[in-house]
């Protein structure tokens, strides 16, 4: 659980520094989406190699952008903070102090699992860890960090129900047997 929120809160460098989201689409969301995303696409890699999808599975939940989760991250954010909360979460993750942090607790999930690191765990300075330091004693960063309001059960109902319609495109029911296909 402190892994997926860690994820949610430092997924937002990498997505600050990727092109931009659909309109009206917060870096908060985007975060809260790519971590989604990240979970989902990781635990279809472990499915595949023990041999429960297909390659072509795989395939899919591998090609799978983080637009998918846009929609419903951003309802969970815009429930959980207020525009201007919003704001000030947003304003970090774009700071390169932010998009450190976000990398950082992105790539947590890799090391969480057991799982070999697509890159190096950023390092941070002592200037940098004073940032993090200072957004995480804000409200906001302490809602996000501390108080974990993106890690809600709805939220994660959320989250889970667009999981879920994703594992149905990406891996369809088989038909039983004796049953027309």
């Amino acid at each position: 659980m402190l892994v997926r929120s860690a994820l949610a809160v430092c997924a937002a460098a990498l997505l600050a520094t990727a092109a931009g989201p659909a309109a009206a689409v917060s870096v908060t969301a985007e975060v809260t989406a790519e971590s989604a995303l990240l979970g989902l696409k990781l635990a279809a890699r472990q499915s595949a190699a023990r041999g429960t999808l297909t390659a072509a599975q795989n395939a899919c939940f591998q090609a799978l952008a983080a637009s998918e989760y846009f929609e419903a991250a951003e309802q969970i954010v815009s429930a959980a903070l207020s525009p201007a909360e919003v704001a000030a979460a947003d304003s970090f993750f774009t700071s390169a102090p932010g998009r450190k942090y976000a990398l950082h607790g992105l790539l947590g999930l890799y090391v969480a699992l057991n799982l070999k690191t697509p890159e190096p765990l950023p390092r941070f300075t002592a200037e940098e860890i004073q940032a993090i330091e200072a957004f995480t004693a804000t409200p906001v960063g302490e809602a996000l960090v501390k108080r974990q309001v993106l890690e809600s059960p709805a939220a994660r109902s959320a989250l889970d129900a667009q999981s879920q319609a994703l594992v149905k495109r990406c891996k369809p029911p088989t038909p039983k047997a004796g049953t027309p296909g």
